[in-house]
């Protein structure tokens, strides 16, 4: 029996085409509630990043938890955190410094607030795929507060560029135009295991659903999972079910063969 449900956000609950959520998506999650399943977003976004068409979801239908930041920063529907692990502050300083030097780009993304280094064409590519534009900050505000991820825009291959100076992180990839940087052992995984911890759950009795190359880690942690038909084939190989593309109703077509 399914007794929660984790969503990734973008191209899971929210379009790339329409930047919103289908209404048969709606539906779904309105009857998963109806029948007492759990709700949960696992996103590599912050709570301050969440998109409108989330925030409105959520007060018409509530979530029950929040894996923010990957699964470092997770929460419940009061506020209360069951999950807070940063990244460790020297690794902080070494993406800084490097950031600073131009040798790459980031998003530094903190509880408070996310910024970006600086505006290049990979940055702005990055945005509009997700229809969101993120403010130029100092980077010694990355010094101020704790960390949670970055996001590098480097190339696929060229993560090399932080990951040799740095010691005590991990990086995780749903974009060609960046990449997460969590705390090493972080993830997904990690936040589902504390939202089973915290609700009692066994991991057997969970579902997870994605598009992204950061969401294959947490579909080997629960006991079904579901690729969107948008993912990458990657993705869809490591997933126990693929669904249709959001656009095409895929998110209530598995919750009904489910």
């Amino acid at each position: 029996m399914i007794r929660a449900a984790f969503f990734d956000i973008d191209g899971t609950l929210v379009s790339f085409r329409t930047h919103d959520i289908p209404e048969s998506a709606v539906c779904a999650l309105e009857e998963l509630r109806r029948r007492g399943v759990l709700l949960f977003l696992a996103t590599g976004r912050s709570s301050a990043d969440m998109p409108r068409p989330i925030r409105a979801l959520n007060e018409r239908l509530p979530f029950d938890g929040f894996l923010t930041f990957n699964g470092q920063y997770c929460y419940d529907a009061a506020g209360e955190a069951f999950r807070d692990q940063s990244i460790d502050p020297a690794d902080v300083a070494r993406i800084v410094e490097l950031a600073g030097r131009g040798v790459i780009d980031v998003a530094v993304m903190q509880r408070s607030r996310m910024f970006v280094s600086r505006h290049t064409p990979r940055v702005v590519a990055a945005e509009a795929a997700v229809d969101n534009v993120t403010p130029v900050g100092d980077l010694a505000l990355a010094l101020e507060e704790p960390v949670y991820q970055f996001c590098a825009y480097v190339e696929p291959g060229d993560e090399h560029l932080f990951m040799d100076v740095c010691e005590h992180v991990e990086h995780t990839r749903w974009s060609p135009n960046f990449c997460d940087v969590i705390p090493a052992g972080g993830g997904k995984p990690a936040g589902i295991a504390a939202a089973c911890a915290r609700w009692g759950l066994d991991p057997e009795e969970c579902v997870a659903f994605g598009d992204g190359g950061n969401d294959v880690p947490m579909f080997g942690c629960v006991g079904t999972s579901v690729a969107m038909g948008n993912a990458s084939d990657d993705v869809k190989a490591a997933a126990t079910m693929v669904a249709p593309d959001i656009d095409d109703d895929g998110l209530l077509a598995a919750c009904r063969e489910l």
